[in-house]
């Protein structure tokens, strides 16, 4: 049964929205080229992007049913907007910056960010980041994505601008994501920048370590290490456990 509703499994904190099923203790790992991980040491901030600047042409992509549910609420004057400009204010309205689930490796991850030569994982857990997120002051909903074939019209609760970014066609169902979204709805939605900073009050505090890709040579993991006492941090830099076989 699908449905057009608020998702009513979200723990609510000040200024923050989590799925219950995203427990303090489940590690996250993003991985990213080294240009990204020295913007992050310099920074000191998490990069959000904005929704419609992803090459994923099905982000906030609804599914047939909930089009022609919305579309008929327009035309009958319950709702303000189309499909289509729901659609597109979803996309033009929320920053996204994403995670992916789980402690070990991803080689399809490691390949795509950065590749298997010059690329870190940072990690942390759902509650470093949560308390991070919590220093914003602003109305961040935290999701685990839910994979769907968007054509066969399954279950999707939908309500907020930010809720089909919730959802991800199965295609990327490698990426065992979790996103923080971010709302700035505004009367021109077009006008917002392509992406926002937010600072990171405490980075040492959210990453829990560093992780460098799996075939990366000597000088390439020394050169993380060096960088991160270069900015003053005390985070652990390990190799990937696929570096090495085991004897």
């Amino acid at each position: 049964m699908t449905r057009y509703l608020l998702q009513p499994s979200i723990k609510q904190m000040p200024n923050l929205h989590r799925d219950l099923s995203l427990n303090d203790k489940l590690p996250l790992r993003r991985y990213m080229d080294l240009a990204k991980f020295v913007d992050l040491l310099r920074s000191r901030s998490i990069y959000l992007r904005r929704a419609d600047k992803f090459p994923d042409r099905f982000e906030g992509a609804l599914i047939p049913i909930i089009r022609a549910s919305i579309n008929d609420a327009h035309k009958k004057g319950i709702s303000e907007y189309d499909a289509d400009s729901f659609y597109e204010r979803c996309r033009q309205s929320t920053y996204v910056n994403c995670w992916s689930m789980g402690a070990d490796d991803n080689m399809a991850l490691w390949q795509l960010y950065g590749g298997v030569n010059t690329s870190v994982a940072v990690t942390t857990t759902v509650g470093r980041l949560t308390k991070g997120c919590l220093h914003w002051n602003e109305d961040v909903h935290m999701h685990a994505v839910q994979y769907i074939e968007h054509s066969k019209n399954p279950d999707m609760i939908i309500g907020r601008y930010t809720d089909p970014l919730r959802f991800k066609h199965r295609a990327y169902e490698f990426e065992n994501e979790m996103r923080i979204l971010l709302p700035r709805v505004r009367p021109t939605p077009t006008k917002n920048p392509n992406g926002i900073r937010l600072p990171v009050a405490h980075l040492e505090q959210m990453v829990k370590c560093v992780v460098v890709a799996p075939e990366a040579e000597r000088w390439f993991f020394d050169l993380v290490k060096d960088m991160v006492q270069r900015y003053g941090l005390s985070i652990p830099v390990r190799r990937s456990k696929l570096t090495h076989i085991p004897r």
